[in-house]
């Protein structure tokens, strides 16, 4: 069974150059994840993975606003008019990064839900999966993403951290969780608990690199070349074989993203 990976939540580094990204790619491709989702979070960063994705096969994006940079989301018809053009774009799968977060105060609450609510209307207007950013924040997404959505739309709960109980409202709502570096992390056992307790046909990859690198290599920039060392430690948790884990991770993915 051939070992083909999918990192499913990823950024280039802000300040990377057009050959920098390309070394990044490559060095993916090298270690068996020719896939990977270049999650959109602002006005700025999605016109780069629009261009990336458009002439690189294997490479998809997702257009949205994440809930740091919520402040620049107005709701204007001209800014929907443009976020919907750049979803008809070619590799264009999903709308995220979208969602709230309690941990950082760099926007209010009001800011985050009238931004998730814009992403969730497109997404269902367009019939989307949404890629959802939930951080130190159930209380807060899980009652609008329930309003919002049907509960057939998919969904990504990435860089999943809550407990059992929260999963098991996601699992009524045909969410995907996906995991990343941080189950190699010693503290993690509360990831490690979920991830077992996680439904094969519901898991992910991700690296959200350039944060949250695996064991060893804590403290240097996070890649997506580094998905096979997440994948590892998932193996040993579920009992399965690396092939395994690529194997379904990745169907998975492809399922999600309807690819």
């Amino acid at each position: 069974m051939e070992t083909i990976f999918f990192d499913t939540h990823t950024h280039f580094p802000d300040e990377s150059s057009a050959e920098e990204r390309e070394v990044l790619w490559r060095e993916a491709c090298q270690a068996g994840v020719p896939h990977l989702l270049l999650a959109g979070t602002s006005l700025e960063d999605v016109p780069r993975y629009l261009e990336f994705a458009g002439v690189h096969p294997g490479i998809y994006t997702s257009v949205g606003i994440h809930p740091e940079c919520c402040g620049e989301f107005s709701g204007s018809s001209e800014q929907l008019a443009l976020l919907r053009r750049w979803c008809g774009m070619p590799g264009v799968v999903a709308i995220g990064e979208v969602g709230m977060d309690t941990h950082y105060a760099h926007t209010t609450l009001e800011q985050q839900e009238e931004c998730l609510r814009g992403m969730l209307s497109l997404a269902v207007e367009l019939s989307l999966p949404v890629v959802l950013h939930c951080r130190e924040a159930f209380r807060q997404c899980f009652p609008i993403v329930s309003e919002m959505l049907p509960e057939s739309h998919p969904l990504q709960v990435h860089s999943f951290a809550d407990g059992p109980r929260e999963m098991e409202q996601w699992l009524t709502r045909n969410a995907f969780f996906s995991y990343n570096g941080m189950v190699t992390f010693k503290k993690a056992e509360n990831i490690r608990e979920t991830l077992r307790m996680t439904p094969l046909d519901r898991l992910l990859l991700e690296t959200d690199s350039p944060y949250l690198t695996p064991v060893p290599y804590r403290g240097t920039p996070n890649a997506s070349r580094n998905i096979p060392l997440i994948a590892r430690r998932v193996a040993e948790e579920r009992g399965l074989s690396l092939e395994e884990v690529a194997e379904i991770t990745t169907r998975n993915a492809r399922r999600l993203f309807r690819l």
